[in-house]
């Protein structure tokens, strides 16, 4: 029985477009503007000490470098958390989910089967692009949110923590995914697992061992 449904984000939820040809191009942009405005800042400062322990060097280069290799790194994911952040606030940005996923998305909640999002984005990052959408604020819908902190998104033993955090067997949880490579770890621990593989952004592996389906639609509890 599923008492909880887990979901990735990009490319599941939201287009992989708008992270990769919005989202990451803004932080580009942005970056070096806004650690020279936030210099002083405190948690600015920590993740900039962070950068430095994992990589030595100009801290502004590692992290556009970073960018552009689509590195999955905590202090990075944590920077532009802030710095989208900011583009939500002035209306620069807007967070992009499909229709047919806020309708089963809400559909779930309305049912009271609790919600969660991982994504290798951080959890700020996370509650920016729900709390924008088209459809106005929608953090509502969700119980809780993890981001890299829990694990990387290919261990098994991240959603073991997650299960255990969120107080289920991991048998209890549905994990809906477009990466397949997810999917296949989360489904070692017992999870339910369904892959999204949506038209035009990914598509079905042949001989894939689980269910895959090109909507939310598709997908009765």
């Amino acid at each position: 029985m599923i008492r909880a449904i887990l979901t990735d984000i990009e490319g599941t939820t939201s287009s992989l477009s708008f992270v990769k040809d919005v989202l990451f191009p803004y932080s580009k942009k942005k970056l070096a503007d806004f650690l020279s405005k936030h210099s002083e800042d405190s948690e600015v400062q920590r993740i900039l000490r962070e950068v430095q322990e994992i990589e030595s060097g100009d801290p502004v280069k590692t992290l556009l470098g970073w960018i552009e290799e689509d590195r999955k790194i905590t202090p990075l994911k944590e920077l532009q958390g802030l710095m989208w952040e900011e583009g939500y606030k002035t209306g620069e940005l807007k967070g992009h989910i499909y229709e047919d996923a806020y309708r089963k998305l809400k559909e779930w909640h309305n049912k009271g089967i609790p919600l969660y999002i991982y994504s290798s984005g951080s959890v700020k990052a996370q509650k920016l692009l729900f709390g924008h959408t088209q459809h106005g604020d929608l953090n509502f819908l969700f119980s809780g949110y993890f981001d890299t902190k829990i694990g990387n998104k290919k261990d098994p033993q991240s959603y073991r923590r997650i299960a255990e955090e969120i107080g289920l067997k991991p048998e209890e949880v549905l994990f809906l995914s477009d990466n397949p490579e997810e999917i296949e770890a989360s489904a070692k621990t017992g999870m339910q697992v369904i892959r999204v593989a949506r038209e035009g952004e990914s598509e079905f592996i042949e001989n894939f061992p689980y269910r895959q389906v090109r909507s939310f639609e598709e997908i009765e509890l």
